[in-house]
C-alpha cells in the first residue's frame, strides 16, 4: 500500500516509492529503494518535506517489526562507504532522542560503575563455583544502575567496558554484555521490563563458566578440539544452574542459546533463524562484539569498527536486523575509534553527537602532514558542515599510540 509520510516520521526500513520532485532535484540516483539512516539525512538536507512509501515492501509508520528482512549492508541500497573503500554499514532502527548527558559527563561514573559491577560479578561466580544458587532478584539493582547509565548516555559505559584486564576478564565480560544488551534492547524499543530482562540475561549469560576447569577457562592460547568441547558445555551448565534461580525464561534462553547461529551452525542445539529466541539472538551479537574488541593473552583486540565490519561479513551467523540495530547502538565510529580527517589530522572519537551517524564529535591530536603531535582540539564534525570529515579508520597499533585511551577517557580541552 502506498502512503504519503512526513519526513519527521521517516525511519530506516521504510521503502521509498517516490519523491515529489523531478529526478534531477532530489539527492538519489534511483527512485525506489529501502531507506537507511543516511538516506533520511539526505532527504532532510535536501529540504524535502514528505515522500511516498510502499508499506508492502518495507516498514509502515505504525510497524515496529524485528522480523523485517532488512539488510543494512546491501551496497546497492543501504551501505555507508568510507573514502578508503571499506564497507561500514549503517543502522536499521531509530529511536526518539531523549535528553542525555555528553559522554564526558558520564564517563567517570561509568568507569566506577564498571569496576564495582565487575567486582560484584566476581562474587556471583565464586558463589556459583561453590554450588550456591544465584538469585536473579539480587541482580536487579545492578542491572538498574547499568540501565540508568545507558539512558544518560548509551556510549559511555559500552565504551569503557572494552577496557579490561586479564585477571577479571570473565566478570568484566559479563558486565560489558549486560551494558550492550541494555543499550540494544532500548534501540529495539523493548519496554522497560524487557530492557531489564535483557540486562539480567547479559550479566548471567556466561554463568556456566563458573563450572569450567580453570585450565580451560584461563588457557593463554587457542583451545584444542577436546578443550573446546569442554568449553562448549558452559551454555548448558549455565542454563542448568539458573533453573533453580528466580529468573525469567528469556534469561534461561540466553544462557543456553547465545552461541546459536542463524544458519544452524551454532551450539548446543543447532537452532536456525527465528527458532532462536529474540534475546538469545541479541546476546549472540553482544557476546561476540565484546569478546573480539577485548585484549586477551592469546590475541590482540580488534578495533571496534573492524569488529563491526567483520561481524557484518559473517553470513549466516547473526540476525541481520539485530546486528544492524546493534551498529546503531554503538555507532559506526564507536567512542574511542581512531580516525583520519580530510584535513590531515588524526583524531579520536569522543561522542556520537546527534543527528548524524557519520559526523561524530572528535578530538584532533596529531598532524599526518607534519608527522607531529598537535595541541588537542575538540571538533563537532556535524557543526563543521562539510568543512572537515572522516576519510578513514586507522589502526592505533600501526601508529604506536599507547596513550590513545587517555585521549577519550579524559574529555577536556579547548573546542575548535
Amino acid at each position: 500500500m502506498l502512503k504519503t509520510v512526513a519526513v519527521s516520521s521517516l525511519r530506516p526500513g521504510m521503502f521509498l516509492h517516490s519523491v515529489d520532485r523531478r529526478w534531477l532535484d532530489h539527492p538519489f540516483w534511483k527512485n525506489s529503494f529501502l531507506l537507511t539512516a543516511v538516506d533520511i539525512e539526505k532527504i532532510v538536507a535536501g529540504g524535502i518535506t514528505s515522500i511516498v512509501i510502499d508499506t508492502d515492501r518495507g516498514l509502515s509508520c505504525s510497524e515496529d517489526s524485528l522480523d523485517e528482512p532488512v539488510d543494512p549492508f546491501d551496497a546497492g541500497s543501504s551501505a555507508v562507504q568510507a573514502e578508503d573503500g571499506q564497507l561500514l554499514g549503517t543502522a536499521v532502527t531509530t529511536r526518539a532522542q531523549l535528553p542525555r548527558r555528553q559522554v564526558g559527563e558520564e564517563i567517570e561514573h561509568a568507569r566506577r560503575l564498571f569496576e564495582s559491577a565487575s567486582n560484584e560479578m566476581k562474587g556471583v561466580f565464586q558463589q556459583a563455583r561453590m554450588g550456591r544458587a544465584v538469585s536473579g532478584a539480587s541482580m536487579m539493582p545492578l542491572v538498574k544502575s547499568i540501565a540508568a547509565s545507558v539512558i544518560r548516555n548509551p556510549y559511555a559505559l559500552t565504551s569503557v567496558a572494552r577496557l579490561k584486564h586479564h585477571d577479571g576478564y570473565t566478570y568484566m565480560h559479563s558486565v560489558a554484555v549486560c551494558a550492550l544488551m541494555t543499550a540494544l534492547a532500548r534501540e529495539l524499543e523493548l519496554d522497560e521490563p524487557g530492557v531489564l530482562e535483557a540486562g539480567v540475561a547479559g550479566l548471567l549469560h556466561d554463568l556456566g563458566k563458573a563450572l569450567m576447569p580453570l585450565a580451560v577457562l584461563n588457557k593463554p592460547g587457542k583451545l584444542s578440539v577436546e578443550e573446546f568441547e569442554v568449553a562448549k558445555k558452559h551454555s548448558y551448565d549455565g542454563w542448568h544452574m539458573l533453573q533453580s534461580a528466580d529468573v525469567s525464561v528469556g534469561v534461561l534462553e540466553v544462557a543456553l542459546h547465545h552461541h546459536e547461529k542463524i544458519n544452524g551452525g551454532g551450539y548446543p542445539h543447532g537452532l536456525k533463524d527465528k527458532a532462536i529466541p529474540l534475546l538469545a539472538r541479541m546476546g549472540a551479537v553482544c557476546d561476540v562484539y565484546d569478546a573480539v574488541t577485548s585484549e586477551r593473552p592469546y590475541k590482540s583486540s580488534w578495533h571496534p569498527t573492524q569488529a563491526l565490519r567483520s561481524m557484518a561479513s559473517w553470513d549466516g551467523q547473526f540476525d541481520k536486523t539485530i546486528l544492524a540495530a546493534f551498529i546503531s547502538t554503538v555507532g559506526i565510529y564507536p567512542v574511542g575509534s581512531l580516525v583520519r580527517l580530510e584535513s590531515g589530522f588524526l583524531a579520536v572519537v569522543l561522542d556520537q553527537g546527534s543527528g548524524s551517524i557519520l559526523a561524530p564529535t572528535v578530538k584532533t591530536f596529531f598532524s599526518c602532514k607534519s608527522n607531529q603531535p598537535v595541541f588537542p582540539q575538540i571538533v563537532d564534525l556535524k557543526k563543521a558542515k562539510g568543512a572537515d570529515r572522516i576519510v578513514a579508520i586507522e589502526d592505533p597499533k600501526q601508529w604506536n599510540l599507547p596513550q590513545l585511551n587517555d585521549l577519550w577517557l579524559n574529555q577536556t580541552g579547548p573546542f575548535a
